[in-house]
């Protein structure tokens, strides 16, 4: 074998190397990408947790929202309105449907990453939650202003028989 074969082999398993390389790169990338997207997600749903389970910090917000302006939240509104419950309880279960919405949105970015089990798991879950009359009305209420794909995903879901 001369030195230009020897070369040539070289540079082959150099091209393949980076090749290799490069794979891991986009790879490594897009892990990154859905790490921090997935750190945002669990940090936003803790802090509107922690503002539903925290009484005080619920009731403070609701005194402070009502005093300063007429806006208020219409999903809480019409809880008032249809359940008898106070804004503050309104305005609570709005944000403990909210941490669920940005969990449910959060799986359906990821979905086609999922097991056979658990998309169907996660399909029957939203299935489940949508069929709760509080949930349905969340929901159709603040659809508008949520992920786009998500509630594509929730809504062709819904239009599919169980």
């Amino acid at each position: 074998m001369n030195w230009d074969a020897i070369g040539a082999i070289g540079q082959a398993v150099s091209a393949l190397a980076l090749v290799i390389v490069i794979v891991q790169v986009r790879h490594a990338r897009r892990e990154v990408q859905r790490s921090v997207t997935q750190s945002r997600g669990e940090a936003a749903r803790e802090l509107i947790l922690n503002r539903v389970n925290n009484q005080w910090l619920n009731g403070l917000n609701g005194k402070a929202n009502s005093s300063l302006g007429p806006a208020r939240s219409q999903f809480a509104e019409t809880l008032m309105e249809r359940c008898g419950l106070t804004y503050e309880e309104g305005i609570a279960l709005g944000w403990e449907q909210q941490a669920w919405w940005m969990y449910r949105a959060q799986v359906v970015t990821y979905v086609d990453e999922l097991t056979v089990a658990e998309r169907t798991s996660f399909d029957a879950s939203v299935r489940g939650f949508h069929e709760l009359p509080v949930t349905r009305f969340w929901y159709e209420s603040t659809k508008a202003t949520l992920n786009p794909d998500a509630v594509r995903y929730i809504d062709n879901l819904l239009a599919q028989p169980g």
